[in-house]
């Protein structure tokens, strides 16, 4: 269901003629407190992440053999990245174009953006609990969307 709803989003980025890259500071501030309450649990919540995304994506699996605590470190440094970067997102934009282009060469589409979106968001939901609320799910919803556009778009 939440690929759907990631793709219809991306659909709709790649028809308007510029991508905006903001994030509100209503969400930046429930972003980096809700990642300020993960933090200590970072490998925890890695691991469950990976997990949720096998599950959900089992096509992905050939993209994520290999060394296991390597993917972990990988994404813990790139969720830490994003949220310091969030008063100065357009920074890291670069960054984000190569990697997409690096994982559309490995064969990443859109769709797979879309199941690590719903990963994602499922493994915070479990990890913050009573932390967790709608405004919360809006804003880590709006910057996966937001890194799904950079990292998609062919600009």
């Amino acid at each position: 269901m939440a690929n759907v709803a990631y793709a219809e989003t991306l659909d709709d980025a790649e028809s308007s003629a510029q991508l905006t890259h903001h994030i509100s500071p209503g969400h930046s501030q429930l972003l980096q407190g809700s990642y300020r309450l993960v933090e200590p649990a970072s490998d925890l919540v890695a691991t469950l992440f990976f997990h949720r995304l096998k599950e959900i994506a089992p096509e992905l699996q050939p993209m994520l053999e290999g060394d296991e605590a390597e993917q972990r470190k990988q994404l813990l440094i790139s969720l830490g990245l994003a949220v310091a970067a969030l008063d100065r997102f357009d920074d890291i934009v670069p960054a984000l174009k190569l990697l997409g282009v690096k994982y559309r060469s490995m064969g990443v589409t859109e769709f797979h953006y879309g199941a690590v979106g719903e990963a994602l968001l499922w493994t915070l939901r479990q990890s913050l609990g009573a932390h967790w609320s709608a405004d919360c799910e809006d804003a880590w919803t709006a910057m996966c969307t937001l890194i799904a556009e950079i990292m998609t778009s062919s600009e």
